[in-house]
């Protein structure tokens, strides 16, 4: 079964009005901070400080509200990757609870794959900001999705929790980045991954 919480992005009290302080202009930060990334050549280089200063609040704002630059990042990502949360318990979507488990890995690895090229400046600047990707929450919660449906899929748990790595390691954005430098198109990476993600599904899984 796919997880249903919601990600956990902040403490839950920077959710609050700290010391008589406003409440935190969220979707203000967030689109700032997504609009810097877009339109920047180097989104890894992007600061607290220049978010602040497009979203008009001070940077200790961006502090209280996200605890950090991960932080602010994985709140995007949240936002970002909500309405594609909500679809994975949808009846009728391609990634829905109907359809048969071993499908949904590889349509959920072409929409991450689709997610990442229309937004290269959000993933290069939390993949290449210098911290562990894999404790990233919503990279934990992408992971815990395909591990639970590979297991459903016949894969044995501790099998199911290293292909999942092993899936998400190929959609890498400096990797997308070399492959494309390289002659790649976008349709030659995606069939890569889709012919080599169905070939991984229909190994014999171990007993």
């Amino acid at each position: 079964m796919s997880p249903k919480k919601p990600i956990s992005i902040t403490d839950p009290k920077s959710e609050k009005v700290r010391r008589g302080r406003p409440a935190v202009p969220r979707d203000r930060i967030l689109g700032a901070a997504d609009e810097l990334l877009a339109a920047s050549t180097a989104p890894n280089t992007v600061t607290m400080d220049d978010i602040a200063a497009a979203a008009g609040v001070g940077k200790g704002t961006l502090f209280r509200a996200f605890g950090s630059r991960d932080g602010l990042l994985d709140a995007l990502f949240a936002a970002r990757l909500e309405p594609w949360r909500e679809d994975l318990h949808r009846a009728g979507s391609p990634i829905g609870p109907d359809v048969p488990a071993a499908d949904r890995v590889v349509s959920i690895l072409e929409q991450l794959l689709n997610f990442k090229l229309e937004n290269p400046g959000l993933l290069a600047a939390r993949e290449m900001s210098g911290t562990s990707l894999l404790a990233a929450p919503h990279y934990v919660w992408v992971h815990t999705v395909l591990r639970d449906l590979l297991e459903q899929a016949g894969f044995r748990a501790q099998s199911a929790e290293y292909t999942a790595h092993l899936l998400l390691g190929g959609l890498q954005v400096e990797l997308i980045a070399t492959l494309k430098a390289s002659g790649c198109s976008e349709a030659d990476i995606r069939h890569a991954l889709v012919s080599t993600a169905r070939r991984i599904l229909t190994m014999p899984t171990d007993t």
